[in-house]
């Protein structure tokens, strides 16, 4: 963590080029704002058709397999993560990575993800038309202001926290390096830190305001931890239907309006 004081000026300034990079990754013409839907691949049901997607798919030995018989998809991915089998007839792919995979496009450039999320496998479509990326011009932001910028100390706990998430029937897992003890008005409040230095977190504007919960990177030193809230971003959740983003860990609540950051969108199917 830098230890060089910037000018209000400066901070704004430095904000305002996060921001233009932030909007320019959310235009991405298959990024988030792309996100049209899931198919979720039914594992008893053996080869099935999906709605709106080419190919015919099933679950072999918990991997996504699609079997290719002059369908209109274009296999993007390559090995490690897929295993290709030609035969006179058709084309099987076997998806072999076991995280996300950017497996296949078709169509006007729809593209495929193949995820995994609670013990089941489903297919992310992405779709550069889609009127939610075409009509983006930017995240609404509340203006910069250096007071809610925050200071306080960390402890390392190494642990995994179960959290809920965006769909209602999906608990996830997240690696936590420890809990973050803030200083707000006089009153210590404890944050679980998630990933590397994240704090998912909801606050007094949260679902008004605000998203229903948002992220920012904590910046930690030692046993020193800063987090600036201007830079708090929404999770995909908050601009699609179809995010499957983790909620905070229970307890990880700001007791003051963050109004800083990104702020509320409607999210939407399309």
């Amino acid at each position: 963590m830098s230890t060089t004081a910037q000018t209000p000026d400066s901070a704004t300034t430095t904000w305002q080029g996060f921001r233009r990079r932030r909007d320019e990754s959310l235009a991405a013409p298959h990024g988030i704002l792309a996100q049209v839907g899931i198919r979720w691949i039914d594992p008893s049901a053996g080869p099935q058709r999906l709605e709106g997607v080419p190919g015919s798919w099933e679950i072999v030995d918990d991997r996504a397999v699609v079997h290719l018989d002059g369908t209109d998809l274009t296999v993007l991915a390559e090995a490690p993560d897929v295993e290709v089998h030609e035969d006179a007839d058709r084309t099987t792919v076997t998806v072999t990575g076991t995280g996300d995979v950017r497996l296949a496009s078709y169509g006007e450039d729809v593209r495929i993800d193949v995820i995994r999320r609670g013990g089941r496998i489903g297919l992310r479509l992405l779709d550069p038309s889609a009127p939610r990326l075409t009509a983006f011009d930017g995240v609404p932001t509340f203006d910069y202001d250096p007071a809610l910028v925050l200071t306080g100390t960390w402890r390392r706990e190494t642990t995994t926290v179960t959290v809920d998430s965006a769909m209602p029937w999906l608990q996830q897992e997240l690696p936590s390096p420890g809990v973050a003890t803030l200083e707000i008005d006089g009153t210590a409040v404890d944050l679980v830190l998630t990933g590397e230095s994240s704090i998912l977190f909801t606050d007094e504007t949260s679902g008004t305001d605000t998203a229903d919960w948002r992220q920012v990177s904590a910046q930690l030193d030692d046993d020193k931890v800063r987090v600036d809230l201007n830079y708090s971003l929404n999770f995909p959740s908050a601009f699609s239907a179809w995010g499957t983003c983790p909620r905070p860990p229970v307890g990880n609540h700001l007791p003051l309006a963050v109004r800083a950051g990104e702020s509320r969108v409607e999210p939407t199917e399309r």
